[in-house]
């Protein structure tokens, strides 16, 4: 393997802004599908943009190797999240930089190593004369904001993604260093922007308060009535209609993932781990709904004092989902819920951003044991099975559509800061990854 070669690829693919989520980066996504577009080309894949409107374009590639053999699909993602606070970062953000055995940059572990862990794995089996499999790269510039147009984008590749016989999904980690997991199972989303409005300027809190509602008041009441904090539950009615409770056998194969609270504290840096009367808080976000406000926006918050009452507030918020949680039902009982508690006198909009199907898979299955024991083979231990509370809307859309198995793993660590400053990926994790991928692409 030329590690040389592979670091200058990443660097320049890092270096690339290719945040999904900013228009004005919309030359720094095209300059990501020509890098990967050229890649692929070398490597005697047929390489198709599939566009729709101005959204990001989904990179689908092709390579026939044999018709005894079977087809493999990777996916991954090739957009990043903002860089946002460029002042926590101890490293420039896009810039690869090589530090006490970590790799540091914006997109390094979500999701652009492993894209590039999957191109080099593929060149190194045909290069070697060993890829006996025909391989499809589909590669999505959406998935930091929703997936919005994977579904409809797969719609005019549908014909031939039929053909594939197990999905790849390369956008998770490792439970820990030298210890791989398989994610069997995804929370769902639905995530929300609101926006209240109580006049038409903001007021002197002097001379108006009291007498006017304050919409940040108005808002928190709103937040606060949502969820019970003693219990943990969502207090939206029907929100727990048909959710299914796992089973004691899942409970069992889920405490190999964690020792308990004391862990999970560590890995996230916080200064405390909620438990609720009902749950162990560190199966909450594995195995339960949850509700979540990501930012909001009003008032005054410069330097010294300004008596205002703003005249509006906007936030983002959002609910993870569980099997047999259906978004669009979800999304039909928040928005009767807001309405009917939204007072006289406040304008308001409500607008759903995305939506994701929870996913399952089955880890009885052929190809998920076969996954396993590949990546036993170079780790040197057992691959953990785990879920996961986060959300990728291409995994469940492309086991909907195609009714094959569809495999969720990757090669960060814990401790690899995806969405925050100071995003790495472990080295040794980099190069026993394309390793691992090797191994499973020819011996599936």
């Amino acid at each position: 393997m030329n590690k040389n070669k592979t670091l200058q690829l990443l660097s320049n693919f890092v270096s690339i802004q290719s945040v999904s989520a900013d228009p004005k980066r919309r030359k720094q996504i095209t300059m990501a599908v020509d890098l990967l577009t050229r890649e692929l080309r070398k490597m005697k894949f047929e390489v198709r943009l599939i566009k729709k409107n101005n959204a990001p374009p989904l990179l689908y590639a092709a390579r026939h190797s044999s018709k005894a053999g079977k087809t493999i699909g990777i996916y991954a993602h090739y957009d990043v999240q903002p860089e946002d606070p460029v002042d926590e970062w101890k490293t420039p953000p896009f810039e690869l930089t090589a530090q006490n055995g970590k790799l540091y940059g914006r997109g390094v572990a979500d999701d652009k190593g492993h894209v590039i862990q999957n191109i080099y794995a593929i060149k190194e089996l045909i290069v070697a004369n060993k890829l006996k499999n025909n391989v499809v790269f589909i590669l999505e510039g959406e998935e930091e904001v929703g997936s919005l147009h994977f579904e409809e984008m797969i719609q005019s590749v549908k014909k031939t993604l039929s053909k594939v016989d197990v999905f790849y999904v390369t956008d998770v980690g490792m439970h820990k260093k030298n210890v791989p997991q398989i994610m069997y199972a995804l929370r769902g989303l639905v995530y929300f922007e609101i926006k209240l409005c109580v006049g038409e300027r903001d007021l002197h809190s002097g001379i108006y308060g009291n007498a006017v509602l304050n919409p940040i008041l108005v808002l928190s009441k709103l937040i606060s009535q949502m969820k019970d904090t003693k219990s943990g539950r969502i207090l939206i009615d029907h929100f727990y209609d048909g959710v299914k409770k796992i089973g004691e056998k899942e409970r069992e194969l889920l405490k190999k993932t964690y020792t308990g609270n004391k862990e999970l504290q560590k890995e996230a840096q916080t200064f405390t781990i909620i438990e609720t009367n009902h749950e162990k808080g560190y199966l909450l976000p594995k195995i339960h709904p949850s509700f979540d406000i990501h930012g909001i926006t009003s008032g005054y918050t410069g330097v010294g004092a300004k008596t205002v009452i703003p005249k509006e507030i906007k936030a983002k918020f959002s609910f993870r989902l569980v099997e047999n949680q259906n978004p669009d039902t979800i999304e039909h009982l928040v928005k009767k819920y807001i309405k009917k508690a939204i007072p006289r006198g406040v304008k308001y909009t409500l607008k759903t951003v995305a939506k994701f199907v929870p996913f399952y898979t089955d880890t009885d299955n052929s190809h998920v044991k076969k996954t396993a024991a590949q990546l036993k083979e170079i780790f040197g231990n057992e691959t953990i099975y785990n879920r996961t509370g986060g959300s990728i809307g291409a995994a469940e859309v492309l086991q909907r559509h195609f009714g094959k198995p569809v495999i969720l793993f990757g090669f960060t660590l814990p401790d690899e800061k995806a969405h925050s400053p100071n995003e790495n990926i472990d080295e040794e994790m980099f190069w026993k990854g394309i390793e691992a991928l090797k191994s499973i692409y020819s011996k599936i």
